[in-house]
């Protein structure tokens, strides 16, 4: 589920595990260069958001909204 950061000036949304910011294709690349190239783990019910958290976190940006995934009872995490 998306998620979306201000950093360095920019608002930036994460989707699918990949950020996107129309604003500054740099600010985009960076972000995208810190996920894991191999995808999120199978265990992380919302990568998204934690990857935002993350990113906010290393840039001293703020999480400006997100959706959490509903949880699941059947899914193994």
């Amino acid at each position: 589920m998306p998620a979306t950061i201000t950093i360095l000036g920019d608002t930036a949304t994460i989707d699918g595990y990949r950020w996107s910011c129309p604003a500054n294709p740099l600010t985009e690349t960076m972000l995208n260069a810190r996920l894991d190239p191999n995808g999120p783990a199978g265990s992380d019910p919302n990568p998204d958001l934690n990857a935002a958290r993350a990113a906010a976190e290393a840039f001293g940006g703020q999480v400006l909204s997100y959706q959490e995934t509903a949880f699941d009872p059947e899914a193994i995490y």
